[in-house]
């Protein structure tokens, strides 16, 4: 897929890569009204259990318990699975084929930029400077983002940086504007926030975190999952929602990780 490898590239060069229209009005239409009806009645945790960087602004958690058309749609996209696998498949992880996905999801949440900046900051834990990826975003664009709506900045280069983001550098971060439709990929590593929403309207994007298999997720997402959308899913979707990087009990259970 010759359009993947020119994103592929461009998340190694650069940190990031821009599908333009990637996702059909129509499932972008449904999942900004599975989002904002599901927004509407969640139950917000208080700020002193939600990390800084979330307060102040409208998120979404969880959503792959929320309706299976999330993990449908951020699982199956073909141009997104395909730069995922080239970007963290682990090749030594043999128990599944090598023409699947072995990576699994971090988390998944719906996000509204309030009216505060989003600092500098990097998804990845700890930072890193060589070709190595351990953890890429996903942004699905619902609504259209622009420079003073709070779309996403990026400090280009910066994911193989080895240090984490400074502040000092959001003069040099170049604001990335998006319209519904788009899809945002990034290295987890790079240097990356948004502006602030300086308007009266919501600009919601999907936005899920793929890690290698190895990497904990963000909640225990296959304990969690209500038994009527494990139903609806494939083996390929269960296994990226991390059914086969389950702990083992013990060594009854099995040994092998």
């Amino acid at each position: 897929m010759k359009e993947a490898e020119r994103h592929i590239r461009e998340i190694i060069e650069q940190g990031y890569s821009v599908v333009r229209g990637a996702v059909d009005a129509r499932i972008v239409k449904r999942l900004l009204n599975l989002v904002t009806q599901h927004y509407a009645v969640a139950r917000k945790p208080g700020d002193a259990t939600v990390p800084y960087l979330n307060r102040g602004h409208d998120v979404l958690y969880n959503l792959q318990n929320l309706d299976a058309f999330f993990i449908k749609t951020c699982f199956n996209h073909p141009l997104a699975r395909a730069v995922l696998m080239a970007t963290l498949n682990d090749p030594w992880y043999k128990q599944i084929p090598q023409d699947a996905p072995n990576y699994i999801l971090r988390g998944m949440i719906a996000r509204s930029g309030g009216p505060q900046a989003l600092p500098l900051h990097i998804d990845a834990f700890v930072p890193g400077s060589g070709s190595y990826l351990w953890a890429c975003q996903t942004a699905f664009v619902l609504e259209d983002q622009s420079p003073t709506n709070g779309c996403t900045v990026f400090v280009p280069g910066s994911h193989l940086f080895d240090r984490y983001a400074e502040q000092t550098a959001m003069p040099t971060a170049v604001p990335v504007p998006s319209a519904a439709g788009d899809l945002v990929i990034w290295d987890s590593r790079i240097w990356h926030g948004a502006t602030a929403n300086l308007s009266s309207r919501t600009r919601w994007a999907l936005i899920a975190t793929f890690v290698r298999w190895w990497i904990k997720q963000s909640h225990d997402i296959p304990r969690a999952l209500p038994e009527s959308i494990y139903r609806e899913l494939s083996d390929e979707q269960k296994s990226v929602l991390g059914y086969c990087s389950m702990s083992p009990r013990d060594e009854h259970e099995r040994v092998d990780i």
